[in-house]
């Protein structure tokens, strides 16, 4: 509205009126201004429109002749009125917790809030409706820009958005933000839960999932806790396990007991709360242990008292129908091991097993039943019932006279399934079978000990006895064995004598019995044995031949009368063995004798002799029977060959010693002592030793070489030995050191030891005598003197 321009200042005709507004504030932070022109000069108003709610304006007019405008008016300032507003807000959200979403925004501009801004509206709905859409709003009261959202869905994302309002009324919303709450714990537990058994120690559990308004986040596994309602140990065990499904199958439970069993959901943020339990009983199983503390005791010779204690609780796995009580023997008496069994009331922990046998070891064990079956026996009890007295006799009793006033008698034990117990001693009864001086007289006499043959001694000559025989344990005795009859014999031989009359034979002799009708002669030893029956009463001598030698028999005589046999009368002899390898050594050979000695290495000799010959005449000469064991041939020839027998005998027969080959001395003359000039290489004289082997098929000579030197004599001897431990060694003189035979070492096949020794020199010194190598051919060993030139014998 404005006022015409005074006609003095028109200037002429006013042919229209120009408005101009220009927003003191604008929401694009541009100020545009407006015109409108108004050619109707008879008005003085106008109504501006579209213009922005709750704005000022600043309103100036001017008027226009033909010739143009004139100045603006002096300006206006005005204001429009409230609105609502029109711009949506820029909101935000964030999740804080489980229930809860921050929801912020911008404050709009004051040129855009079309009047002043008093509350702001959320609006927010849950994304899953789980069946039902429920939208809530929450105002905040200006200049607030933040709000949180409480009491909200876990786990469930919303959509939210704000509006402003003027006191006009509300702008628009803001475009949708989405949160989405945090996961919390399922708010309630699985559904449904069921159980079935499927064995003693397996329950199968079902259920359905937690709803879905309450599951607060996404499921990730479920718990089952179940519980056993019966405890064994004094500790009440809760058990759990987990699954990702919607059943599971619980195994090694305990059998028979109940089970409360529970189920929970658990999310990322943890577990819900269990369901209400669900009770369900295992099946009965068969008892997993054996009764306990099983005690035996032996109440007689036929019971065994059998005690135990329950099976475990926790082992009984069902309710005890029976116990079962085993036993079997530990000895066989017919090759059968039979086992027995007997049941017990479940309300006893007790039996008494009869009908056992006496003095027998019984395996004893227990069991328990439940109405699935046994359980384990338990381990193995031994018992052995009491002694009883031997239920039979001792068997094969045999009854043998040995002499006119004793009988042996010999038995079997009693049958092992019959002797009841330990046998401690036998019992023998015997008496005569016809009276003497009108009385019948039955004595009886025990053994020492569980014995089997025993002599009843002091009896009367000639006289049947009735013989009965029973077995004794610590409780009693047992019944005598039917009667044997057996009648006293013959008086034994005396007076006996033995001889070994060969190598392999022996002659007993004896004085004959009177009453004695017959003899055995019975010999033993090593692994040989043998007897002969010598018929005829009056006998006195019996010759037993193949013989071993040098066997130790023993042997011994027994009378006999019709088919009673005497005492028997027992010796030792040793057969004698002939004479063993005879051993001889010489002590010295002169020209005219040779000194032998000997011994032999086993045997015993009854006398000796010595045999010599030429070996160029075939006549021998014997000395002897020799006691001793050295001897000296004289009148020998000078130089001559002589071969030489040493032989040993005695009743075993005769031994020959290996023959000895020897020559005798061929003196040797000292020359003058003044002669200062020898020749050294001239053998004065020499002396030939021969050793051979029994064959007489190796001969060995040892020559012994004189050498002169300087007018002096000097001698070396040696002696070899050929497969024998005779030795000869040579001298030119009379006296001469030999070396021990026992150190000499036997070989054989022509192999030869050396004998060492010393020898005289004619000035009476002594010289070491060297040894010889061994044979490399069958030309004999070689010697070397001390210039090294002695020539191959």
């Amino acid at each position: 509205m404005w006022m015409e321009v005074p006609p003095v200042e028109r200037n002429g005709v006013i042919s229209m009126y120009e408005v101009r507004y220009v927003p003191l504030e604008t929401c694009s932070g541009t100020l545009m201004a407006s015109i409108i022109s108004i050619t109707n000069t008879s008005m003085t108003s106008t109504t501006l429109t579209d213009l922005k709610e709750y704005v000022e304006y600043n309103v100036s007019i001017r008027s226009y002749t033909s010739v143009g405008p004139g100045p603006y008016s002096n300006s206006v300032v005005e204001r429009t009125e409230e609105d609502a507003p029109d711009v949506k807000l820029n909101a935000t959200a964030i999740a804080l917790s489980e229930t809860e979403i921050a929801v912020c925004w911008v404050e709009l501009p004051d040129i855009c809030q079309n009047g002043n801004i008093t509350v702001y509206e959320i609006r927010y709905e849950p994304l899953d409706t789980f069946g039902v859409l429920v939208t809530r709003f929450e105002n905040v009261t200006a200049p607030t820009t933040i709000e949180t959202l409480t009491d909200l869905e876990e786990s469930v994302g919303y959509n939210i958005s704000v509006r402003a309002y003027t006191s006009v009324g509300p702008g628009p919303y803001s475009d949708p933000v989405t949160a989405m709450t945090f996961e919390d714990s399922p708010r309630t537990a699985p559904r449904n839960v069921t159980t079935m058994v499927l064995s003693s120690t397996e329950i199968l559990v079902t259920w359905e999932r937690v709803l879905p308004i309450d599951e607060n986040g996404e499921i990730l596994l479920y718990e089952v806790e179940f519980v056993p309602l019966e405890t064994f140990d004094m500790d009440m065990s809760t058990n759990t396990t987990n699954t990702t499904s919607l059943n599971i199958t619980l195994t090694d439970l305990e059998e028979d007991v109940d089970y409360n069993i529970s189920v929970r959901a658990f999310t990322s943020a943890g577990p819900g709360p269990y369901s209400d339990a669900v009770t369900n009983r295992t099946l009965e199983d068969r008892p997993t242990a054996a009764p306990q503390n099983v005690t035996t005791m032996a109440e007689s010779s036929t019971e065994i008292v059998v005690t135990w204690e329950e099976v475990p609780a926790i082992d009984e796995n069902g309710d005890i129908t029976m116990y079962e009580v085993e036993y079997m023997p530990l000895e066989t008496f017919n090759g059968q091991i039979a086992t027995d069994s007997v049941t017990v009331d479940p309300t006893l922990l007790n039996t008494t097993l009869t009908g056992l046998e006496e003095y027998v070891d019984y395996n004893i064990s227990v069991r328990a039943f439940t109405s699935v079956g046994p359980g384990p026996y338990s381990d193995g009890m031994v018992e052995r019932t009491l002694e009883d007295a031997p239920a039979a006799a001792p068997q094969n009793v045999m009854a043998t006279a040995v002499s006119s006033t004793e009988i042996r008698v010999s038995w079997e034990p009693v049958a092992p399934i019959d002797q009841n117990g330990v046998i401690t001693m036998y019992g023998v009864r015997f008496e005569p079978l016809e009276t003497f001086n009108g009385v019948l007289v039955t004595e009886t006499v025990n053994t020492t000990g569980p014995v089997l043959r025993m002599n009843l001694t002091g009896l009367e000559e000639d006289v049947e006895y009735n013989i009965r025989v029973r077995g004794f344990t610590s409780v009693a005795p047992g019944p005598y064995s039917d009667g044997m009859i057996e009648e006293t014999g013959a008086s034994p031989p005396t007076g006996v004598t033995a001889v070994q009359d060969g190598p392999t034979s022996i002659t007993v002799s004896w004085v004959p019995s009177s009453d004695a009708t017959g003899y055995i002669v019975s010999y033993t030893g090593g692994s040989s044995n043998g007897s002969e029956t010598v018929s005829g009463g009056d006998t006195n001598s019996y010759t037993l031949t193949g013989l071993t030698n040098g066997q130790t028999y023993t042997i011994s005589i027994v009378a006999t009368s019709e088919y009673l046999f005497s005492d028997a009368a027992t010796f030792e002899i040793t057969l004698i063995p002939a004479p063993g390898q005879v051993l001889v050594s010489v002590s010295s050979i002169t020209a005219t004798s040779i000194s032998l000695s000997w011994n032999v290495s086993s045997g015993r000799v009854a006398s000796w002799e010595v045999v010599w010959r030429p070996t160029d005449r075939g006549t021998e000469s014997t000395s002897g029977p020799l006691s001793g064991t050295t001897y000296t041939i004289n009148q020998l020839d000078p130089s001559t060959i002589y071969i030489l027998t040493v032989r040993a005998t005695n009743v075993a027969g005769t031994t020959d010693s290996t023959p000895i080959l020897f020559r005798t001395v061929t003196e040797v003359f000292q020359p003058d002592s003044s002669s200062t000039e020898t020749d050294t290489s001239t053998i004065i004289g020499g002396v030939v030793a021969v050793v051979i082997t029994t064959s007489l098929t190796v001969v060995v000579i040892v020559v012994l070489l004189l050498r002169s030197r300087s007018g002096n004599y000097s001698a070396k001897t040696s002696a070899t030995v050929v497969a024998t431990n005779q030795s000869v060694e040579l001298s030119n003189f009379s006296e001469a050191i030999y070396a021990d035979p026992d150190e000499l070492q036997t070989t054989s096949n022509e192999a030869y030891n050396v004998v060492k020794g010393t020898g005289r020199t004619a000035e009476g010194e002594y010289e070491v005598l060297q040894d010889l190598p061994s044979p490399t051919s069958s030309s004999g060993p070689t010697t070397t003197d001390a210039d090294g030139d002695y020539e191959p014998v």
